[in-house]
Parts: structure tokens; sequence; C-alpha cells
């Protein structure tokens, strides 16, 4: 039976989203909107509509959804604590989840929060993911202004 992701953890990483259908959507419609050509660099289209990888928004969505999971109903919270006991194995929803987290620095506070049942605050989730993201974007703009400099001027 194959495998099947419901929730799209399997696509929470910057690496692995960006090889889903909707990446490629996101990025083909803002390089449209904009009038460039198709293979103008990703990194300068977002910086220039300023717009988030679609990681993150897949983020935001999933931990709302971890949040309304904590709810106190019963059925939830055994859903929750099966989920936890089982978050070692590969496939599983909050194993992947878990796994996504480890990408970022200073995530470890929504590591502990998920771990041990408890909600995670949003506003600060949705601010160390744009944390992450600018400070990318100033590598990549570091990258790209050493690679000029180092170009020999005959080419």
């Amino acid at each position: 039976m194959p495998h099947v992701t419901v929730w799209a953890t399997s696509s929470l990483t910057h690496h692995s989203s960006k090889n889903t259908p909707t990446y490629f959507l996101h990025h083909g419609l803002l390089k449209r909107l904009l009038g460039v050509k198709k293979d103008t660099d990703t990194h300068y289209v977002l910086r220039e509509t300023g717009q988030i990888l679609v990681f993150s928004y897949w983020f935001r969505c999933i931990l709302r959804f971890w949040n309304n999971l904590l709810s106190k109903q019963p059925l939830l919270e055994k859903f929750v604590l099966n989920d936890l006991l089982l978050a070692n194995i590969n496939y599983t929803w909050t194993y992947q989840i878990l796994h996504a987290l480890q990408d970022f620095p200073a995530c470890q506070q929504f590591l502990d929060a998920i771990r041990s049942r408890e909600s995670i605050d949003l506003n600060q989730i949705e601010l160390t993911l744009r944390k992450h993201i600018i400070k990318g974007w100033r590598e990549h703009d570091n990258l790209a202004h050493h690679m000029r400099l180092t170009i020999p001027a005959e080419l």
C-alpha cells in the first residue's frame, strides 16, 4: 500500500518543499506577475514580492491543527498521546513535524512543547521562521556578492 500524506508533513522542510507542485505553481505565478523569465532565481522573486516559502505556510497550518488537537476532547487526547508514543517511527505525523522543526535554529522550545503536549504560540513560530528565512536571504545575497567579486573581468 502506498504511503499517503494527508497534511503534507513530508514537505515541511525547505528542501523537500521544492519538489512539490505547489512550490512550482507559487513561484511560477509570482514570476508571471512580475514579468520575469522562468529561469529567474526564485530567491530574488520571493524577496521582491515579500513572499515567504511555501513550507512556512504549511508549518503554520499544521501547528494550528496541533493546537486544535489539544482541545481537551478525550478522543483527540488519545490520538495525540498515541502519536507521540510512536514519534520515533519515520512515517508518523509527529515524527515528521519534529524532524522538520529540527532544521530550524532556535526551535527547541517548539520541539519541547510538542513532546509535552502543550500548545504552540503561532506568532512566535512565525517570527522564528521569518528570522530563519531572512537569514537565508542574507546568506544568499552575500554568496551572490562574493561570486560577482571573484569572476574574472575578461568573462
